[in-house]
């Protein structure tokens, strides 16, 4: 599918699991300049098909899940934070629970946090790991090694963790130019 976008700025390919191949591109270029686009990043798509279709195979459509209720989920989200925040000395400002479509979570420069309402669907290691993940970037704001040498003092090992989250793949894969 290829979508012309005012408000794009550069040529993405993105890939979506139970999509179709979607080519966006702005106003001021041409279908036959996005389809040689398509064209010359073919290897690349390939390989995402190929993720896309493991991914397709053990995950269910959004649709086949079974609802959250938002309120329960705020609340559950909202104690976990607070609780290993509590054990390990962290301090956050705000909390935000969305529906988002390619994050688990993230910190704000002003140490709000943002979770995903979706945690609720993952096993709780996975939970308590993307927590604390958060509550680590309320004092360093990277992913540098210090980032994981830290946060690996409150999870263990957690680039198996990082691993393990993602076969609950949540989002596109996308490539630009």
């Amino acid at each position: 599918m290829f979508v012309k976008s005012a408000k794009a700025r550069r040529l993405t390919i993105s890939i979506k699991p139970f999509k179709p191949i979607r080519v966006t591109y702005p106003a001021r270029v041409s279908q036959k300049k996005a389809q040689e686009f398509l064209e010359s990043n073919i290897e690349w798509v390939r390989k995402a098909i190929v993720k896309i279709k493991e991914i397709e195979k053990r995950t269910p459509q959004r649709a086949e899940l079974p609802k959250i209720d938002k309120q329960q989920a705020k609340a559950y989200l909202c104690t976990q934070l607070k609780v290993l925040a509590d054990k390990y000395n962290f301090a956050y400002n705000k909390v935000f629970i969305r529906n988002q479509k390619t994050r688990w979570g993230s910190c704000s420069g002003k140490n709000n946090i943002n979770l995903n309402i979706n945690l609720v669907r993952l096993p709780m290691e996975l939970q308590e790991y993307i927590l604390l993940h958060e509550l680590v970037h309320t004092r360093i704001k990277n992913h540098s090694k210090r980032f994981w040498d830290e946060l690996d003092k409150y999870v263990g090992n957690s680039k198996l963790m990082a691993k393990k989250l993602r076969k609950h793949y949540l989002g596109t894969l996308h490539y630009a130019a």
